[in-house]
């Protein structure tokens, strides 16, 4: 295409009406996003396939759609049924809009369904329902919209994630699921193609899903357990209304927000807050050091715990650790260790060579198990069950699984190499969820506290998502009083082979301190020269305007902390 052409193109876009679709637009904040963004003008197509809130049924047929509302309001819009995991369906309908009104401005995903999961609950069958629509389902209409949008040269792509994705909370494949959505937002907004941004709303509103995941966590009826749920009430008149929603996705899904793409937006309807992706708080040296035990056994509970309790280094004060790398130890890292076993669970001779070693040198008597690891929740059961009868007793469980995210072919544009290094996705964190889920019913059944460790090749965009949603689930285990585990997620960021001896001394730690369950739940990075703490995601600054319409200095006040957070000029 010619210059002329491109600007004629571009010309016939602006001046014809916009086409905005909606997925999961026929109930809900998807339909209060869908109506505000009738009144714009443009015009909408909902998806819905009419499933119930857990997707094992067919809803009864409202006697007004979303569409009919938008039209009777005197604007344009109508109604498809297509399912947001049917990836050939939502290709055809996408494409299809293309043809019949020559462009696709934007597209804003909210399906979703709920079934009751969580860190110790939940069938296989839930966990995979769940993660196949909110996970697979956003990657289908991202590899169908993307594209469509980077020939065009425009574009608008709005995905929901939800607080339960990145607060602390016992919300199984949901929070899962929409952590990671989160992670693929901040990876895939970032090397999005010109001209095209993709951002993410973490709303909360009192509509039949988020109502029903959370009324599994705590009795609606007094207002739930909030530490269950990260701070958010559970009392139905402490949540908006979906309606009060509809204008903030509406701004979020439209070139008003063009400025920005790679952020995740909370908003009540009321107040709006972009959430931080994690951020380093503590790193430690793991390169040329004398011993690497003895460095984790000082620096873990004097900088890490602290720092992971606080979300805030103690540092930047007195030297901490001149020394540490320099020391050798008489006898590291044995304190608390004696007679403890733990289970390697791997398919990787070197993992299994490099965890046992470290294990073994604080006392702790490795156990492995015979063929290869299960992927499933009834195979990692049945090995556990096998070792923990063949060794007398399991006191921990380390997880370290190769081909853990698929590697892009190197030759496509950035969007689509991250794209493509989701593939598997949602079946490497089912996988994962196994045999978290075997610790913790075999926990239950010992009646023995125990420590599962999940460690996660982080190399490609779909490995740190991966590990993203291990880090989230492992935040669940002291939320609820019954489950007796500590989990820990590790995310390997390098291919070096110094990779193994770093890992396994950390693992060797969480396995076996006795203080390392106050580790429980922290995002711990891995890379060639240093192991790492990150922060837990977290809002970086609340507006407050009252709602639901937005008054235009939101605008300003947003982009001027986006933008300050992203320089690091803000005060």
């Amino acid at each position: 295409m010619v210059k002329g052409e491109i600007v004629a193109e571009v010309s016939n876009a602006m001046n014809r009406r916009q086409v905005v679709v909606v997925t999961g637009g026929g109930a809900g904040i998807g339909a209060a996003i869908a109506e505000a963004v009738g009144r714009t003008g443009a015009y909408v197509v909902t998806v819905d396939p009419g499933v119930t809130v857990d997707g094992l049924g067919q809803d009864e047929a409202p006697a007004e759609t979303t569409a009919d509302r938008i039209v009777a309001a005197g604007g344009a819009a109508r109604a498809s049924n297509a399912s947001v995991t049917d990836a050939a369906a939502i290709d055809a309908l996408f494409t299809g809009l293309v043809d019949e009104f020559g462009g696709l401005e934007a597209v804003i995903n909210v399906a979703g369904i709920s079934r009751p999961t969580g860190f110790d609950q939940g069938d296989e069958q839930a966990w995979e329902s769940v993660l196949s629509v909110h996970l697979d389902g956003y990657l289908n209409v991202l590899r169908s919209a993307l594209p469509i949008m980077t020939a065009a040269g425009r574009g608008r792509i709005l995905g929901v994630t939800s607080g339960s994705g990145w607060r602390p909370a016992n919300a199984g494949a949901y929070s899962c699921a929409k952590r990671a959505v989160a992670a693929l937002t901040w990876q895939l907004g970032k090397v999005a193609p010109r001209g095209v941004t993709v951002n993410a709303l973490s709303p909360i509103a009192a509509t039949r899903m988020v109502t029903a995941g959370l009324a599994q966590q705590a009795p609606a009826a007094t207002g739930g357990d909030q530490n269950q749920t990260g701070g958010v009430s559970l009392a139905i008149a402490a949540m908006p209304t979906p309606e009060q929603l509809g204008p903030v996705g509406a701004y979020l899904g439209s070139d008003a927000f063009s400025w920005s793409s790679g952020n995740i937006i909370f908003s009540n309807g009321s107040e709006v807050a972009p959430i931080a992706p994690p951020r380093l708080l503590e790193a430690a040296r793991t390169a040329e050091v004398a011993a690497l035990a003895t460095v984790f056994d000082t620096i873990i509970p004097a900088a890490f715990v602290p720092a992971e309790a606080a979300q805030q280094t103690n540092g930047a004060s007195n030297g901490r650790f001149a020394g540490v790398f320099d020391e050798t130890g008489a006898t590291p890292g044995t304190t608390g260790s004696g007679g403890r076993s733990c289970l390697i669970v791997t398919d990787d001779p070197q993992w299994e060579s490099a965890l046992c070693d470290a294990l073994t040198s604080r006392g702790v008597t490795c156990a492995r198990i015979a063929g290869a690891p299960a992927t499933d929740f009834a195979g990692a059961a049945r090995q556990l069950g096998q070792a923990a009868r063949d060794a007398g007793r399991i006191d921990s469980v380390v997880v370290a699984r190769t081909g853990s995210g698929t590697e892009s072919g190197g030759t496509g544009e950035p969007w689509q190499q991250v794209l493509e290094e989701h593939a598997g996705i949602t079946d490497a964190i089912r996988s994962d969820v196994a045999w978290v889920r075997a610790v913790s019913d075999h926990a239950a059944e010992s009646g023995g506290r125990m420590r599962i460790v999940t460690v996660t090749p982080a190399t490609t965009s779909g490995g740190k998502s991966r590990a993203q949603a291990a880090a989230q689930l492992s935040r669940a285990a002291h939320l609820v009083a019954e489950v007796q585990t500590d989990a820990f997620a590790i995310s390997v960021e390098t291919d070096a082979d110094s990779r193994y001896a770093t890992v396994g001394e950390l693992v060797g730690y969480l396995a076996s301190a006795d203080d390392a369950g106050m580790m429980s739940g922290a995002e711990l990075v891995a890379t060639a020269e240093w192991i790492g703490l990150r922060s837990h995601p977290h809002p970086e600054a609340s507006i407050s305007f009252g709602g639901p319409d937005i008054p235009p200095w939101v605008d300003g006040v947003l982009r001027s902390i986006v933008n300050d957070s992203t320089t690091g000029s803000g005060a």
